[in-house]
């Protein structure tokens, strides 16, 4: 028998008047008076997941919702492809340690790439800084040369033929004061 009214137990009722919610009610604002362009983002959006580990139709289909639902699209580190654009949904562009998409030929962050894209695109709406490898904290990623396709290589800005590894860590910054600095260079360039 569970007792419905102990503390921490929780449910939801149905009302016989529910409320109807403004779009705006439900909506938080991110960025300071600081940020030229704050974001009024949802409270629900799609989480970082890479082109490459969804597939086209798969990521045409999740910013088709973001669109149709009003909330944001993370691109995940993978890069920011056409398929993410395609439907015009909200965009939160996932920036790496691979610096995919926004990278020079030898890997480096490439402040001019990130500043192209962004001003070709208005669709991106805020950048999000990925720290570190999440499931493998200090040990960076691998994408093996056998899974990129042309197509990967284009959109992340990598060469084909061989593996991609993305850093256990960030290139351009070392410390929370080189990384702030980091941040406001990107956010005084891209307006973002």
């Amino acid at each position: 028998v569970r007792d419905v009214y102990e503390t921490g137990y929780e449910w939801i009722n149905h009302s016989l008047r529910p409320k109807h919610l403004d779009i705006e009610e439900v909506r938080m604002s991110v960025g300071s008076k600081e940020c030229s362009q704050p974001y009024s983002a949802s409270l629900l959006n799609i989480s970082a997941m890479s082109f490459g580990a969804l597939s086209a139709n798969a990521i045409r289909a999740l910013n088709t919702g973001a669109r149709m639902g009003g909330f944001a699209h993370d691109t995940g580190e993978g890069g920011f492809s056409a398929y993410h654009r395609e439907p015009g949904g909200d965009i939160v562009w996932q920036i790496g340690t691979g610096y995919f998409g926004c990278r020079d030929k030898h890997g480096d962050f490439s402040l001019d790439h990130l500043v192209e894209t962004t001003n070709k695109h208005s669709s991106i709406r805020a950048l999000e800084i990925k720290l570190s490898q999440g499931a493998k904290p200090g040990l960076g990623g691998i994408l093996p040369a056998s899974k990129i396709t042309p197509e990967i290589s284009r959109i992340r800005g990598i060469p084909m033929g061989q593996d991609c590894i993305s850093p256990s860590g960030h290139d351009a910054f070392s410390d929370a004061d080189s990384l702030l600095d980091f941040v406001e260079q990107v956010a005084e360039s891209t307006g973002l």
